[in-house]
């Protein structure tokens, strides 16, 4: 695995937030979704791949976005470039953060992935995460439509 390096989002971030979101994600968020999350306190972090010299930037791999709770935490949204994908970086991403609720003393983590994003519910089951609900047309689709949403949940501390 590449040397790379997990750090809070910043507005400075966006610009490359955006260009992975519009080549990732059926329905995108805006620039406008991400600086509202980020005024609003919500956890955001890039995970970057640490250049080879100085005089180099670090590249941006991927990012999450959660939503912090009382005592669960809510994964809105996690997208790896293209370019990264299918060598575990989101993997690496979703461990650190379960890592950093349990810290916080959280109880668990939701999320809602598509239906037909096979990939991610097989990362998601093997995590240890199950379904808990479905979300009848969640997601817009860009051809017209919807796609429905799977609500899935960890538990981090046993009650």
């Amino acid at each position: 695995m590449l040397n790379v390096r997990l750090l809070p989002m910043a507005v400075r971030d966006l610009d490359e937030v955006i260009e992975i979101e519009s080549h990732s994600n059926e329905s995108t968020w805006t620039k406008g979704n991400f600086i509202d999350s980020l005024n609003a306190g919500y956890w955001a972090y890039c995970l970057r791949r640490l250049a080879d010299d100085d005089e180099d930037s670090d590249e941006l791999m991927a990012y999450c976005v959660l939503l912090p709770g009382v005592n669960e935490l809510e994964l809105l949204n996690i997208t790896v470039d293209p370019s990264y994908r299918k060598k575990g970086y989101a993997e690496k991403v979703l461990r650190i953060m379960e890592d950093l609720a349990s810290s916080r003393s959280m109880e668990s983590i939701f999320l809602e992935v598509r239906v037909g994003n096979e990939p991610a519910i097989r990362l998601y089951k093997k995590l240890g995460y199950k379904q808990v609900g479905l979300r009848k047309d969640y997601y817009p689709l860009t051809s017209g439509g919807r796609e429905d949403a799977i609500v899935m949940k960890k538990t981090l501390i046993k009650s």
